[in-house]
């Protein structure tokens, strides 16, 4: 039996898992096991969504052991801890959901390995970031935002908080992780004023968007960045660029002129390196930001049992141009791949070589507008692009639950968004 294990169910490690239970679920020749450290998987480009409570994410978080039943696959809740290449197998630790000082080691061994481990934040060993930001890189680390910022609305409103004094947001990193979640607090802001927090009225709430680069959205065309720019500040929010951050503490964050801004509420979304379980990695070939560095087979260099995808791969398909970037389509892209070259793998045939279609790039600036550029060199804007965005969640839901079941989730989320903005 050829076993077959996929570490980490994000968007290409749950998107390939459930391409190949479709697949081989009822082979007796193959085993499949997904491994993750979480029991529910979410869309990490919603993210910012959860941030703001603007998702449902009940409604919109899929449950592994639920859908591995489902699909026919296998699923250990579990940490990837280490790899031994030469035995094929990886230790997962596994901790009690009772007790989590209870935790055990298990062995479990494979013939074709898939390591899927998107990335995290990285904080280029800037002082003081780790001990005073927030990140945006896990539904928990989303959820706290949340969870600080409602309780910062209850101090206003229990005047806690000095209502003539401006309370300060800011955001570290001005591409679209930190573009989609300040306008997501500005709508946020707006929304609890008009309702549950009028008080918030009272006081001035400033939010500071924070660069190092000459423009926002610096990966997207000049026109893109423009227009983001634009709607950001008719939002009214303040636009940091060719600042690099040098140092944060509880009160200021601070630039190499020795300048600073005061921010009562820091978050830091700039860049991203490898996540702690492949930076422990050794005996792998990786690049400066700790990624494995795989063939565009993507078999990693070091081992051709042991494959990588997603934001954990550095995958360069030509050497003239940089590699692919930490995007969900890529992810997406390299599962549908992947997929088809483990059928090839298993019946002894030459693997063959991914190629990335770029199918362009959505930023979403609120629930009702959007700026992108698709099929290289088209533009779009406004609520067009914002439906074009929402698209791209659906084929994602596609990918893991098939047609029928996005289209009831789909129709229920529209109810869901109706009634919210009645009663907002």
């Amino acid at each position: 039996m050829h076993r077959i294990i996929v570490v980490g169910g994000g968007a290409g490690g749950l998107e390939l898992m459930t391409k190949l239970a479709d697949t081989f679920h009822k082979s007796k020749e193959v085993s499949l096991l997904l491994v993750d450290k979480n029991l529910t998987h979410v869309w990490k480009p919603l993210l910012h969504e959860v941030a703001s409570s603007t998702l449902n994410i009940n409604d919109n978080e899929v449950n592994y052991i639920m859908h591995s039943y489902e699909h026919g696959y296998n699923f250990t809740q579990g940490s990837l801890a280490d790899i031994d290449k030469n035995k094929k197998n990886i230790h997962v630790e596994i901790t009690s959901t009772i007790d989590p000082n209870i935790k055990k080691i298990e062995e479990l061994s494979y013939d074709t390995l898939i390591l899927s481990l998107g990335s995290r934040s990285n904080d280029f060993n800037t002082p003081g970031v780790k001990e005073n930001c927030y990140f945006l890189d896990t539904k928990s680390e989303a959820e706290s935002i949340y969870k600080y910022i409602f309780s910062t609305y209850l101090d206003i409103r229990n005047k806690f908080i000095d209502l003539s004094q401006t309370y300060n947001v800011a955001i570290v990193g001005g591409g679209a992780t930190g573009v989609e979640l300040i306008t997501e607090l500005v709508h946020l802001k707006e929304t609890l004023a008009k309702s549950y927090f009028k008080e918030t009225q009272q006081l001035s709430i400033q939010f500071i968007l924070i660069d190092a680069s000459d423009r926002i959205l610096s990966a997207l065309s000049e026109d893109i960045s423009n227009e983001a720019e634009k709607v950001l500040s008719q939002m009214g929010v303040q636009i940091l660029k060719n600042h690099r951050v040098s140092k944060v503490d509880k009160e200021n964050i601070y630039f190499p002129d020795g300048s600073k801004i005061s921010a009562d509420l820091k978050i830091w979304t700039a860049g991203i390196k490898a996540t702690e379980a492949i930076e422990q990695l050794d005996g792998f070939e990786k690049d400066n930001i700790g990624r494995l560095k795989v063939y565009a087979t993507l078999q990693t260099y070091t081992d051709p049992n042991i494959f990588a995808l997603g934001d954990c791969a550095h995958c360069q398909l030509d050497a003239k141009k940089p590699p692919l970037g930490a995007r969900a389509q890529v992810a997406s892209q390299q599962a549908e791949f992947l997929a088809q070259a483990l059928e090839q793998r298993l019946i002894g045939k030459p693997l063959p070589l991914f190629k990335f279609s770029d199918k362009g790039s959505i930023i979403s600036l609120s629930q009702d507008h959007a700026v992108g550029e698709v099929f290289s060199n088209l533009n779009i804007y406004g609520t067009f692009a914002r439906k074009a965005y929402e698209a791209l969640y659906r084929i994602h839901q596609i990918n893991i639950h098939g047609v029928k079941n996005t289209y009831r989730m789909s129709q229920k989320d529209s109810i869901t968004k109706n009634l919210l903005k009645k009663v907002f």
